[in-house]
């Protein structure tokens, strides 16, 4: 049966205190994975609200709407979710408690919380209600809009066959090597090299150099692009960046098994494409809401430095699927109001 996680919302404070309420979770609610915690309160002069999460720190909301993205995670346990609203320069204190009940050992829960990432344009910051998401033509709940993303596992997929000669495959470690400082604090990166095969991601540590890392790499043998793209896991929101020139001549994935590998909730594939073009990245970049990008040897790094900008400006949009079958699942993202509009969006997945 589909467990339905009640939520209890015990309010605190004096007796002429100001009131203060939530808005999510709210009763009934599933307190799992990515999901706002909001509430309202009519107290004058709000200084700050403190939002915990079993009595850890979660976040802060100065301004309203007092809410901020959490992530409860996988565990079906109960949550006890606490804010405290301090007005009146500090010298008052409102709080608010909702306890979220476990489930029981003979119930079964199925969730398919989906990001979609986009990149959106608009005169202020993106709400919910200004999108509408449908899978498979179905309209879904949007949980979260995420202004900004969070932690992010970066895998650089570099080319090192013989048609990177001439200096490309250089500039393409070298300009990696320049741009590490526009990933953030929480972020890791790895790097993946590929002929006609691929190597296991190396982890590159904070200030290591990918160029002494991996020391002198001459550019040789063939290209197995599919294959290496597709050998990425992605438990965690990733960024695959793809430098290339976009041949594939002997990986063993079709680009239809390879579309499928890739194409999860999670991946975002980009790609800078160095002379010739590809059909698989274009596929790829489309189904998980990346962008292809033509470059020549001298316009990698800056081409990288846009990129990456772009990946950290870009919006995440949460829902939970209500469909229940395998196989692709089309997203459809609109606006709901004018003055917005879409100008990159994920297509869809692939439910195993």
């Amino acid at each position: 049966m589909r467990a339905i996680v009640v939520a209890f919302l015990l309010s605190a404070g004096t007796a002429f205190g100001a009131s203060v309420s939530f808005l999510s979770p709210l009763a009934g609610s599933q307190a799992i994975g990515p999901l706002p915690i909001e509430v309202t309160t009519d107290a004058m002069d709000v200084n700050r609200v403190e939002m915990y999460v079993d009595g850890r720190l979660a976040g802060v909301a100065r301004t309203q709407p007092y809410r901020i993205a959490h992530d409860f995670g996988t565990a079906l346990d109960a949550h006890e979710v606490t804010v405290k609203v301090y007005s009146n320069a500090y010298r008052t204190v409102d709080t608010a408690r909702v306890v979220t009940a476990a489930l029981t050992a003979n119930e079964v829960m199925r969730v398919d919380l989906v990001e979609v990432a986009l990149r959106v344009r608009a005169s202020r910051r993106i709400a919910p209600a200004d999108l509408r998401v449908r899978e498979n033509g179905v309209e879904q709940t949007i949980r979260d809009v995420h202004a900004e993303r969070g932690p992010a596992s970066f895998v650089f997929v570099v080319d090192r066959s013989l048609s990177m000669g001439g200096g490309k495959l250089d500039e393409a470690l070298r300009a990696i090597d320049g741009e590490l400082h526009m990933l953030r604090e929480a972020d890791s990166a790895s790097v993946i090299l590929f002929n006609q095969n691929v190597s296991k991601p190396r982890a590159i540590a904070s200030g290591e150099k990918i160029a002494t890392v991996f020391g002198d790499i001459p550019p040789s043998g063939g290209t197995s692009l599919r294959d290496a793209v597709a050998s990425i896991p992605s438990f965690q929101r990733t960024y695959v960046v793809v430098i290339t020139d976009g041949g594939d001549r002997n990986s063993e994935l079709n680009e239809e098994k390879a579309l499928r590998r890739i194409s999860t909730t999670k991946t975002t594939v980009d790609a800078l494409v160095l002379g010739g073009g590809s059909s698989f990245l274009e596929r790829a970049a489309k189904n998980t809401g990346g962008v292809v990008v033509d470059v020549d040897r001298g316009q990698i790094q800056r081409e990288l430095h846009a990129l990456l900008a772009d990946i950290n400006s870009r919006y995440t949009v949460v829902y939970q699927s209500n469909a229940t079958g395998t196989g692709w699942r089309a997203i459809a993202v609109e606006p709901r109001r004018r003055g917005v509009s879409i100008a990159m969006a994920r297509k869809g997945y692939f439910a195993e």
